[in-house]
C-alpha cells in the first residue's frame, strides 16, 4: 500500500492599481506591452519601490493564514533564464518571507484537515507567453504584477483534498478582498508537488506540475501522477526528481525539466531594496483588513441558522451573497426560506439574465419584501417566481409590480368567508353530506370557492374558514398496505386487503373530536415487502397533493417490515413541511388485533392533536413533521429499527438516539416548497431510474470486490455501504477485499455512502482501513442507519433529477 505527499505552491496575483516595484498599471486585458516600464523590463539604471499596497495585502492573507508575521522581510533576487523574464532574474523573498509557519482548514468528505502552510513570501509575476504555430509572442504587461506565493507543507493525501484546498484559499482571498482570484484569467496559480512511498516510509522523491490554472487540473493532474508513479513502483521502478506539465487535451502530465533545486537560482540580497520592516500602525492597517472568513461562516451559520452543509457551502462561497444573506435575516427574512430561494429561483434568473447577485436589479430590501409578500398569503409560490422574473426584467419593487397587475389574493377573512357563505348556501347538499361524516364533498367546495374568486383566494385560508363554517376538520388517510389493513386467510397466513376503512373501527365514543372528517385514500394493495419503485412515487405524489391542497393532518397506514425506509423517505421529502404526517403500522390486521384498534386511535388524536399545536419535542436533533406511531409509541421518523423484545412485543427503536441529539439530522429535500410537482407519471420514470442505480450493500467477512463490481457495470453509481463499526472493512491486498471494487468504483464516478451494521457514529476515525475509505472517496454518513442514509440519496438523487430537468 502506498502513501502519497501532497504539497501546493498557489500564486496569488494582487488587486493593485500599480504593479510592486513600479507605477505601471494593474490592469488584466489591456493591448499587449501597453503597461510596461524600464523598471519591470530591467533596463539599466532603474530602480525598484516597493508597493504598499502590495505588501499591506500579502500581509493580510499571512494573517488570515494563521501565519506568523515577520518583524522584518527581506527580497532577493532569483536568477535565471526564461524569456518572460527580461531581467533574468526575479524579485523574490527566500531567507526571510513575510509570514510562515501558518495553517488553513479544510473540509473532504465530512472529514475536517488542518493543513501547514509553511510560508507566505512576495514576489513579482513574469510575462506572459502565447504560442501561436511555429511562434511565440511575449507580453509584458503582466511582468512586475504583485504575486503572493502561498507554500503548504505535503499535509494533503489525495488530489481531491488538493482541489478543495485550492477552493478554499480562493475564497479567502477574495472574501480579503486582496485578489478577485480568477483562475482563468491567471490571477491565481498553482504548482503541484507529489511524491508517493510505501506507507510508513515517508517522502520519496518528488515531482512538481507546473502551472495549473484551475482547481480541476489540479485535481486531475495529481491523480494522474499518484497513478503514474503507483505503477512505476510497482514495477520496481524509481521515481525520477523533475518538473511537469498538464497536457489538458491528453489528460496527462508530460515532462518538462530534471529538477532544479534553491542552488541553481543563486539567491542573493535585491540590493536597490532596503529590508521591510513592520510597525504598529502597519499592523494595525493588516488587521483592519481582516474578516470572518468563509469555513467561520459556515460554522456559524450552521449552528444558528439551522443550515444544512450544503446550503451553508452555497451561501458563503461569494462574501457578497453571505452578506446578502445576512442583510436579509436583519430585514426579517426566515433564514431557511431565504437560502431555498437564493439556490434555487434566485440562481436561475441570475443565470438566465448572465448577472451575478451583486450587480443584479435584486436588492436584499426586494428580496425581503416579497418573502413577506408570500408568508403573509399576499402572494402565492407561483406569483412569487413570477414577481421575480419582473425584477429582474422591469427592475421594479414587488410591491409595484402585484399592484400593477392586480396579483394580489385575497387573504382578507371576511371577504373569503362572504365568497364561502354564497358557495354554501349554492350547494346544500353537499353541506349535509359533510355533516353526516362524509368528507369527499370538501374538495368539491374548496373548488367551488377558488373558482368564485378567480383563483386568487388565499388556499390555506379558504381550507381554514370552510372547514370551521362547516365545524369539521379532514384528516387524510392512505392505506399503504401491510398486514394493518390485510385479512388473515383460512390456512392462518396474512394477504393483502382492501382499503383501511377508518369508519369500522372508530366508533363515536368522544375520545375522536366530534368536528373530525377522514378522506380515506386506498394507495395499493400488498404486504410493504411488495413495495415497488411505483409506490412510493405515488405515495409522495399523493402527499404532495394533499399538502397543497391544506390537509389538516395525512395518517399513512403501512406494514412494519418496509416501514423504516418509507418513513425515513418521508421524512427527507416532507419533514420541513407544516402539516404533520403520522405513518402507523401493525403486525395483525386490524380486524383480529383490539389493542391495534386502541393504538390506531391515539395515533389520530395524536395527530390531531400536532395539527393544532405541533409535534412533541422527541428530544432528538432535528425538528421535522414526520413520525412514526407504532404499539402506543411514537417515533421520530429517520433511524427507526425493527426489534424484537424479550416479551414478545414487537416493537421499534430509534438508532443512534443518544447521538442524533448532538448531530445535524434536518430533512433538507424541501419538495413542498414547489408549486406544483410533475405528473405522476413523470414521478415514477425517476423513482424507477434511481432505484436502478441505487443500491445498498451489506459487507461481510470474504466479500469480494467482483459482487460490487458487477453492480457497477449493471448501472449503479451511488452505493450504500453498510460496513463494521465507525465505518471499517476489509481493504487489504487480498482476493477478499473491496478496495479493487472502490477503486474501480471511483475510476467511474461512483458515489460511496457508508453506514455501519453497528450502533454507533460512522466517522471514518481510528482505523487505517477507515481512512483508505475515506481516500477512495467514500463519504461517511454519521449516525444514519443504513435504511435512513438510503432513503436520503433517493431523495437528493430525485432532487438533482428534478433540477437537471428544469423542473423545481
Amino acid at each position: 500500500m502506498y502513501q502519497s505527499f501532497i504539497g501546493l505552491e498557489i500564486h496569488v496575483q494582487l488587486t493593485t492599481e500599480s504593479k510592486v516595484f513600479c507605477s505601471c498599471k494593474n490592469h488584466f486585458g489591456d493591448e499587449p506591452n501597453t503597461n510596461v516600464c524600464p523598471v519591470c523590463m530591467g533596463l539599466p539604471g532603474s530602480l525598484p519601490a516597493l508597493n504598499e499596497e502590495a505588501i499591506k495585502k500579502s500581509y493580510a492573507v499571512a494573517r488570515a493564514l494563521n501565519c506568523r508575521l515577520s518583524e522584518e522581510c527581506v527580497f532577493e533576487r532569483k536568477n535565471y533564464f526564461y524569456p518572460d523574464l527580461p531581467k533574468n532574474y526575479q524579485i523574490s523573498q527566500f531567507e526571510k518571507p513575510l509570514g510562515t509557519d501558518g495553517y488553513i482548514d479544510i473540509e473532504f468528505n465530512g472529514k475536517k484537515k488542518r493543513v501547514r502552510i509553511h510560508e507566505c513570501h512576495l514576489e513579482e509575476d513574469a510575462g506572459k507567453m502565447v504560442h501561436a504555430g511555429d511562434m511565440s509572442l511575449l507580453d509584458f504587461n503582466r511582468t512586475g504584477t504583485p504575486l503572493l506565493e502561498i507554500v503548504t507543507e505535503p499535509d494533503l493525501e489525495l488530489a481531491e483534498e488538493a482541489e478543495v484546498l485550492i477552493q478554499e484559499l480562493r475564497r479567502i482571498v477574495r472574501y480579503l478582498g486582496v485578489s478577485d482570484g480568477n483562475m482563468e484569467e491567471g490571477s491565481m496559480r498553482a504548482d503541484a508537488n507529489v511524491s508517493i512511498n510505501p506507507a510508513g516510509q515517508g517522502l520519496g522523491n518528488k515531482v512538481e506540475v507546473k502551472n495549473l490554472n484551475s482547481s480541476r487540473f489540479v485535481r486531475k493532474s495529481l491523480s494522474f501522477e499518484i497513478s503514474r508513479q503507483s505503477e512505476i513502483m510497482e514495477k520496481g521502478g524509481t521515481i525520477v526528481q523533475e518538473t511537469r506539465l498538464w497536457n489538458e487535451n491528453r489528460d496527462q502530465t508530460e515532462i518538462m525539466r530534471t529538477k532544479e533545486n534553491a542552488n541553481d537560482y543563486r539567491y542573493f540580497p535585491e540590493p536597490d531594496l532596503p529590508p521591510f520592516r513592520t510597525d504598529k500602525e502597519f499592523l494595525s492597517q493588516v488587521e483592519d483588513l481582516q474578516v470572518e472568513l468563509p469555513l467561520s461562516r459556515r460554522d456559524r451559520y450552521r449552528n444558528d441558522y439551522g443550515l444544512n452543509e450544503l446550503q451553508a457551502d452555497f451561501i458563503c462561497d461569494e462574501k457578497f451573497t453571505a452578506d446578502f444573506f445576512e442583510e436579509c435575516i436583519q430585514g426579517g427574512a426566515d433564514p431557511l426560506q431565504l437560502v431555498s430561494w437564493l439556490s434555487s429561483d434566485v440562481q436561475k434568473e441570475l443565470n438566465r439574465h448572465g448577472m451575478v447577485l451583486e450587480h443584479s436589479p435584486l436588492s436584499s430590501r426586494r428580496l425581503v419584501e416579497m418573502l413577506q409578500l408570500l408568508t403573509q398569503g399576499r402572494i402565492h409560490g407561483k406569483i412569487a417566481k413570477q414577481v421575480l422574473q419582473v425584477i429582474f426584467e422591469e427592475d421594479k419593487d414587488p410591491e409595484t409590480i402585484i399592484r400593477e397587475r392586480n396579483w394580489e389574493q385575497i387573504t382578507d377573512s371576511s371577504a373569503i368567508q362572504e365568497i364561502i357563505d354564497g358557495v354554501l348556501n349554492d350547494f346544500p347538499k353537499a353541506v349535509q353530506e359533510i355533516q353526516a361524516g362524509d368528507s369527499k364533498p370538501v374538495k368539491f367546495l374548496i373548488g367551488k370557492v377558488m373558482q368564485a374568486s378567480s383563483g386568487r383566494a388565499e388556499p390555506k385560508k379558504v381550507q381554514q374558514l370552510l372547514s370551521s363554517s362547516l365545524q369539521v376538520r379532514t384528516l387524510d388517510i392512505l392505506s399503504f398496505g401491510g398486514a394493518i389493513s390485510g385479512t388473515r386467510r383460512g390456512d392462518g397466513f396474512i394477504e393483502p386487503g382492501d382499503m383501511l376503512d377508518i369508519r369500522k373501527y372508530l366508533a363515536r365514543d368522544g375520545e375522536i373530536a366530534a368536528d373530525l372528517r377522514f378522506e380515506e385514500i386506498q394507495m395499493g394493495k400488498f404486504l410493504s415487502e411488495e413495495l415497488s419503485p411505483e409506490d412510493w412515487a405515488a405515495l409522495v405524489h399523493r402527499i404532495f397533493k394533499l399538502l397543497k391542497r391544506g390537509s389538516n393532518g395525512i395518517l399513512i397506514a403501512h406494514g412494519t417490515d418496509t416501514l423504516a425506509y418509507t418513513a425515513a423517505l418521508l421524512h427527507w421529502f416532507f419533514g420541513s413541511s407544516n402539516t404533520p404526517i403520522l405513518l402507523t403500522a401493525a403486525v395483525n390486521p386490524l380486524e383480529e388485533d383490539s389493542s391495534g384498534v386502541d393504538h390506531l386511535k391515539n395515533g389520530i388524536m395524536e395527530l390531531e392533536a400536532a395539527g393544532r399545536k405541533g409535534w412533541p419535542d422527541l428530544d432528538v436533533s432535528g425538528p421535522s413533521s414526520v413520525r412514526v406511531s407504532v404499539s402506543g409509541r411514537v417515533y421520530p421518523a429517520y433511524n427507526l429499527k425493527f426489534r424484537n423484545f424479550e416479551d414478545g412485543e414487537q416493537l421499534f427503536s430509534t438508532w443512534n438516539q443518544n447521538i442524533l441529539k448532538k448531530t445535524e439530522s434536518n430533512a433538507d429535500l424541501d419538495i413542498d416548497r414547489l408549486d406544483e410537482l410533475p405528473e405522476l407519471d413523470y414521478v415514477t420514470s425517476i423513482f424507477e431510474q434511481i432505484l436502478k442505480r441505487v443500491a445498498l450493500v451489506k459487507i461481510y467477512p470474504g466479500m469480494q470486490s467482483s459482487l460490487i463490481k458487477a453492480l457497477i457495470d449493471q448501472g449503479v453509481n451511488c452505493l450504500v455501504l453498510e460496513l463494521y463499526d465507525s465505518g471499517t472493512a476489509n481493504l487489504s491486498q487480498s482476493p477478499f477485499s473491496i478496495r479493487e471494487a472502490l477503486e474501480y468504483g471511483k475510476a467511474k464516478g461512483v458515489r460511496f455512502y457508508c453506514t455501519s451494521q453497528q450502533e454507533g457514529l460512522v466517522d471514518f476515525a481510528d482505523y487505517v482501513t477507515s481512512h483508505q475509505l475515506w481516500k477512495e472517496g467514500a463519504r461517511a454518513m454519521g449516525p444514519d442507519s443504513s435504511e435512513s442514509a438510503f432513503a436520503r440519496v433517493i431523495a437528493e438523487e430525485f432532487a438533482a433529477q428534478l433540477e437537471k430537468d428544469d423542473k423545481l
